[in-house]
């Protein structure tokens, strides 16, 4: 699976290099609930999620706050913290039986000195996980709450496979009785519309 990822980005990946990445990783299972990385501990792994799901969260006044979400075929890893310094100041939790892929990210780097193939496939992520960063921002301070739940509805129904509809409207940065009546409202609009072209 990593391998089919890594050649959704770059043209290229050949099995010695696969290999090399293999040297450095470990298959892991994550227990339902588990952290594999906790906020004020460093980041030391880059982690690419085969099976499960995981939710990223940060706690603001005492209160969680899920930010992102994460399901297979995915890398995750608080990449900001990792190139700081700085302890991580995002949790990172399994909401079901997990199969990752954990790559140490200091083996990681001396491979990106020894092969620049490395390097490369670490910019080309960076880069897709900026353009994912910019169009949350864009989603979270520029539409209502209805839209940011219609867009996850029609561009990631993954997501409600995998979590639970309080992480959702955590997410959407709503309570939950007001993410159910966004369901209720749409569930009568599209009965409405199906009505309509009867």
């Amino acid at each position: 699976m990593i391998k089919q990822y890594i050649e959704s980005v770059i043209d290229h990946f050949s099995d010695a290099h696969a290999e090399l990445l293999k040297g450095i990783s470990r298959k892991k299972i994550l227990e339902k609930d588990a952290l594999p990385l906790e906020e004020g501990k460093y980041c030391n792994y880059l982690w690419f999620l085969e099976e499960g799901a995981i939710k990223a969260y940060e706690s603001i006044d005492g209160v969680d706050r899920v930010t992102f979400f994460y399901t297979p075929n995915n890398f995750f890893s608080n990449y900001y913290c990792w190139v700081t310094g700085d302890k991580s100041d995002i949790t990172y939790q399994a909401v079901e039986r997990c199969q990752v892929i954990e790559i140490d990210y200091h083996k990681l780097e001396a491979l990106c000195v020894k092969h620049h193939i490395f390097d490369r496939i670490g910019r080309k992520i960076a880069q897709k996980l900026f353009v994912q960063e910019v169009q949350l921002r864009k989603l979270l301070l520029n539409y209502t709450a209805a839209h940011r739940y219609e867009f996850l509805e029609n561009n990631h129904p993954e997501i409600f496979q995998h979590f639970a509809l309080k992480d959702i409207a955590s997410f959407i940065g709503i309570t939950d009785v007001s993410l159910s009546r966004i369901r209720r409202e749409r569930i009568r609009n599209q009965r409405a519309n199906l009505s309509y072209v009867k």
